[in-house]
């Protein structure tokens, strides 16, 4: 297999890191195509502070982000002039170009970063530290060719995580948005983007959008949600005009917040190649995704349960912005075929009637001394003694719709007093007594580091001990955790230092080394937690209260 090759110009040693810019692509399909790049350079460098150079109308999908630390948006006008000024006076040691253009190149080398990674191309060469020749061969699909710089670089490139989370606020946005309108939160919303910002190439033709839709309201009792950026508004009240049912023209009237809430409403997206189907997939939205110009092997929908239509001509892949002939690739998909994907698809889904289930919340749990016995280090699982109530505490968590996260230190596997063989076996064995007496947990995560560990000079830190928020920010990701409405439950002083760096209400147990801790914390000033209680089982309780006030 052939591989990428590097023109170095300028050495450096990664370990030494401590601050990096990452520059965002520009269009929305692209960012959100990057989200596996950045969660695998956090991996790589966990230790630094990773920015993200991001244009303004682009910034909120990366607020929830865990990947990265700060946004910095790029003024709208003057942006060279900043670059050499305001954002050189950052100290940014290495910057991380995505995007392929020039003005990218020469921003990062007019902020005088001196090491500037990125692929060769659009003559920017000279620019670059070092430069990432691409391998020819087979279709390289986007998000892939954002992690082929950092597999040039031998940098961590463990896998393609196909998710995001909500922009903050845009549950709520979305919410108020159907209220206005009067639309009830389980109605079977199909959402629909029938423009395409790089050109009317890529777009099925409106008439056959108008058809579809009012097929699917017709034979499923369908809301259709017709979405579209301000440019494509006359799109979709051209496509409004000409149904013969009623949908709901949102076109130029959301912001990307509002679009990415209403998104996570839908059943399903049907969709031209767009920036919206590509928010959808990662918002675990199922796509019917119609294809023409472009190529869905580098420009597909990420995740399973899509459905890609694309009949292509000797002429396609073209990428022509405008067909200079008959859009012939676009014109063979037939608004029947169209419409029965849709419905196969909406078949196939777990769920077809309400796709109002989102993230949820979490109660993030220490292990020994909140739900198992402390007893100091556990050498055999058969020594797992769940604390009395435990069981019961998690299974009316459950119940609750709350996510069981337990997060915890095991030190001693860096000390070589365990492996971590021995730590998931007595996971599973806990797993096994609460699940005997109807408790359970959702997931586990566990730093395996050193306390010690990134406190010299150089050394990257580990971000994911506690009272560190590595292990939270990656559950949030991979768990689709709510965190407004998410609880932190342990028996330590990191515990009650983790919930506070996180914001999140604590919930002090007096098992374990909770009276210690207590005692430590009213010596220490804090942070007190927002209840203390006997066990678990009274943290539950605590919490559904608070709930129940929400």
């Amino acid at each position: 297999m052939s591989v990428a090759t590097l023109r170095i110009r300028r050495t450096f040693e990664p370990d030494r890191l401590r601050s990096i810019l990452v520059a965002s692509p520009n269009w929305l399909g692209d960012a959100v195509l990057a989200l596996p790049a950045l969660a695998n350079l956090r991996r790589s460098f966990s230790g630094a502070r990773i920015s993200l150079l991001v244009r303004p109308w682009l910034s909120q999908l990366f607020r929830s982000s865990p990947f990265i630390d700060e946004l910095v948006e790029l003024p709208r006008k003057g942006e060279l002039m900043w670059a050499a000024t305001a954002l050189r006076q950052r100290d940014y040691e290495l910057a991380l170009l995505l995007p392929n253009s020039f003005r990218t190149a020469l921003i990062s080398r007019l902020a005088g970063i001196p090491h500037r990674v990125g692929y060769v191309a659009d003559g920017r060469g000279s620019l670059l530290t070092v430069g990432v020749c691409p391998a020819g061969g087979k279709a390289l699909h986007q998000a892939d060719s954002y992690l082929g710089l950092l597999r040039a670089l031998k940098w961590d490139a463990w896998s393609r995580p196909t998710g995001c989370l909500l922009p903050p606020g845009s549950d709520a946005a979305a919410e108020k948005l159907l209220t206005d309108l009067g639309l009830p939160s389980h109605t079977l919303f199909i959402g629909m983007t029938p423009g395409a910002a790089y050109g009317t190439a890529k777009r099925w033709p409106a008439d056959r959008f108008a058809a579809a839709a009012d097929l699917l309201i017709d034979r499923l009792g369908a809301t259709i949600l017709l979405f579209g950026s301000p440019r494509e508004a006359s799109l979709t009240r051209a496509i409004r005009e000409r149904m013969r049912r009623v949908a709901i023209d949102l076109g130029g009237r959301t912001t990307l917040t509002e679009l990415a809430g209403l998104i996570s409403r839908c059943a399903t997206l049907l969709t031209n190649d767009t920036g919206a189907m590509h928010l959808a997939s990662a918002l675990g939205i199922p796509c019917v995704a119609l294809f023409g110009p472009t190529d869905p092997r580098r420009t597909g929908p990420l995740g399973s349960g899509h459905q890609i239509l694309h009949d292509s001509p000797a002429c396609s892949p073209c990428r022509y912005r405008d067909c200079p002939i008959d859009h012939r690739c676009m014109q063979t998909l037939d608004v029947e075929r169209v419409v029965a994907a849709v419905e196969a698809l909406l078949m196939r889904s777990t769920s077809t009637t309400d796709k109002t289930v989102r993230r949820r919340p979490a109660v993030f749990l220490d292990r020994d001394g909140t739900i198992n016995v402390e007893i100091g280090s556990i050498q055999r699982p058969d020594l797992m003694r769940p604390i009395p109530g435990a069981a019961e505490a998690l299974k009316r968590l459950g119940e609750e719709g709350y996510l069981r996260i337990v997060v915890s230190n095991q030190a001693r596997v860096a000390r070589g007093d365990a492996t971590e063989e021995l730590v998931e076996a007595n996971q599973q064995q806990l797993l096994r007594l609460l699940e005997a007496d109807g408790g359970g947990v959702d997931a586990f995560y566990y730093c395996p580091h050193h306390p010690r560990e990134g406190r010299f000079p150089y050394r990257r830190a580990c971000q994911c001990r506690k009272p560190a928020p590595g292990l939270i920010q990656q559950a949030v990701f991979e768990q689709q955790v709510d965190m407004e409405r998410s609880y932190v439950v342990g028996d330590k002083v990191s515990d009650m230092l983790l919930a506070d760096r996180l914001g999140l209400p604590s919930v002090l147990v007096l098992t374990g080394y909770g009276r210690e801790s207590l005692d430590s914390l009213h010596a220490a000033g804090g942070p007190m937690p927002a209840h203390t209680a006997q066990d678990l089982l009274g943290a539950t309780e605590w919490i559904v209260q608070q709930s129940g006030r929400g």
